[in-house]
């Protein structure tokens, strides 16, 4: 029993594919959407960040497992100082067992602080930021060998202005794989993703963002059957921008330290609690609260008054 939630709990909190939770009762099914199933997820992240002398266009925050937005940087000669708060609304649906559909829109808001040869200054805004659609997939399960599951995503439509609206469609995609292997109570994974960015055109400039490349092992500790502990380390590479053809900026590298907390409120509803703090790179940290609502499901209903088990999907 503390496997099955622990493995849940592990997949949401520290992996690349956001498909599990650690509401009660867990089975290994659950890993994925239960087949024919809804579920909900509300991610809400603070982040601050301090930039200084920064040549590329673009940067990242995260806001989930995997969860990547792309925030238009422009910093130039100058130190910004940056808290962002970021809002995203998620679905998904379990396909089959070992197969789920999601998407997810994104809004941003960010209240900015800069100094530079003309003094400080100060904005802000607030904005829609990108939607997204998905689809996971288990190969295998914990068995003889490792699990492993893997995830495909791409961006609809993001805002690449940094104030107002200027829409990119279809030119960003993102690709990934987690292996895990599950040793009472402990679970041990590791997580890997690549993001691919096509140009784009931003304020009458070819902008092409630098693509982005991430390695996440972590442990899970279950603690008892409603409360799970998470660590791990995040390692990101990402390549220089590229501005009319022309290279911009260097490429850089970055690693963070990730710690959280997972929270089984009720038998539907899991919350979820995440830090990351920069190690290296540019100084900053990422705190979110994540809510998982898994809806009803009428297919278990159905087959529940037929004699079957309803568990695998309530």
């Amino acid at each position: 029993m503390i496997r099955d939630r622990l493995l849940a709990a592990l997949l949401l909190c520290v992996m690349v594919v956001p498909t599990a939770s650690a509401d009660l009762p867990l089975t290994i099914e659950e890993l994925l959407t239960a087949e024919r199933r809804w579920r909900a997820d509300v991610n809400l992240v603070y982040t601050n960040s301090d930039r200084r002398d920064v040549d590329s266009r673009f940067g990242t925050i995260q806001i989930g497992p995997g969860q990547f937005i792309t925030i238009p940087v422009s910093v130039g000669q100058a130190r910004q100082n940056t808290d962002f708060l970021a809002l995203s609304v998620g679905a998904r649906y379990g396909m089959s067992l070992n197969t789920e559909l999601y998407s997810r829109v994104s809004a941003l808001g960010q209240d900015i602080r800069t100094l530079n040869v003309d003094g400080a200054f100060s904005d802000s805004d607030q904005q829609f930021a990108d939607a997204w659609m998905g689809v996971n997939h288990r190969f295998s399960d914990d068995n003889d060998t490792p699990a492993l599951l893997g995830f495909f995503e791409l961006a609809l439509v993001e805002n690449t202005a940094g104030q107002g609206n200027n829409l990119a469609y279809g030119k960003t995609a993102m690709a990934g794989i987690t292996t895990y292997r599950a040793i009472d109570p402990l679970v041990l994974s590791l997580t890997a993703g690549y993001r691919y960015s096509l140009e784009r055109r931003v304020e009458d400039l070819e902008i092409d963002p630098g693509d982005l490349l991430f390695i996440n092992p972590s442990i899970a500790f279950a603690v008892n059957h409603e409360i799970t502990l998470t660590g791990g380390l995040q390692w990101r590479w990402q390549e220089r921008d590229r501005l009319n053809n022309q290279d911009q900026g260097i490429r850089t590298t970055q690693t963070k330290m990730e710690f959280g907390l997972g929270y089984a409120w009720s038998r539907r509803l899991t919350l979820l609690a995440n830090s990351r703090a920069d190690v290296t790179g540019d100084s900053g940290i990422e705190i979110g609260v994540t809510f998982l609502y898994k809806f009803p499901s009428h297919f278990a209903e159905k087959h529940e008054h037929k004699g079957g088990d309803a568990n695998i999907n309530d």
